[in-house]
């Protein structure tokens, strides 16, 4: 289905050259009489590389990629497989660890995401925005350490390295977001 730059929106599934991609981001501009100039960051999904690419013309068509959402969870993994669970079907869904690339640093036991199918395949997943995650270990804050915002490294049960405040300690469960990788709060 061809698209018109109008109905481009953020996070819209496109094809670019015959691979599925997520838009991150879109502008046009037209200088005087010159033809239309239209600039695009995209995410291929089966790679996870952020592309630009620059179209120009007055017949531009843009395709819509058909990408299918499945609700899933997240069961387990082995040494180079992750394993996912249709919630409607009940069937075990393996991907490969190079397709989650770093997705892998926030799977935790029973978490909800959507399987990303293309072509009746399932290519890869999209996480909430946020997951809760216990902190594998960190640091003692030390005694004095006490400037406004300040924060230490915090290895997370995935594996995942990140800064968090001083008051977290070994243990606590914490919310990240999975867009930034940024910590959000202690639960």
């Amino acid at each position: 289905m061809s698209l018109a730059y109008n109905e481009l929106k953020k996070g819209m599934a496109l094809d670019i050259d015959e691979k599925p991609c997520i838009l991150l981001e879109h502008s046009r501009s037209k200088k005087d009489r010159g033809a239309p100039v239209i600039k695009m960051r995209y995410k291929e999904i089966i790679s996870g590389k952020v592309l630009s690419k620059t179209f120009s013309g007055y017949d531009i068509k843009i395709e819509a990629a058909e990408i299918e959402r499945i609700a899933a969870t997240y069961l387990y993994s082995d040494q180079d497989n992750y394993y996912f669970m249709n919630q409607s079907s009940y069937e075990q869904i393996r991907l490969d660890r190079n397709m989650l690339s770093d997705y892998i640093n926030f799977l935790v036991d029973q978490l909800k995401i959507d399987l990303l199918y293309y072509e009746n395949n399932p290519i890869s997943i999209e996480l909430p925005n946020s997951v809760e995650i216990k902190v594998a270990s960190t640091d003692n804050a030390v005694k004095g350490d006490t400037a406004q915002g300040a924060t230490k490294k915090a290895i997370l049960e995935t594996g995942l390295e990140i800064n968090v405040p001083l008051f977290i300690v070994n243990e606590d469960l914490i919310k990240i977001d999975t867009r930034t990788s940024e910590y959000i709060g202690r639960l």
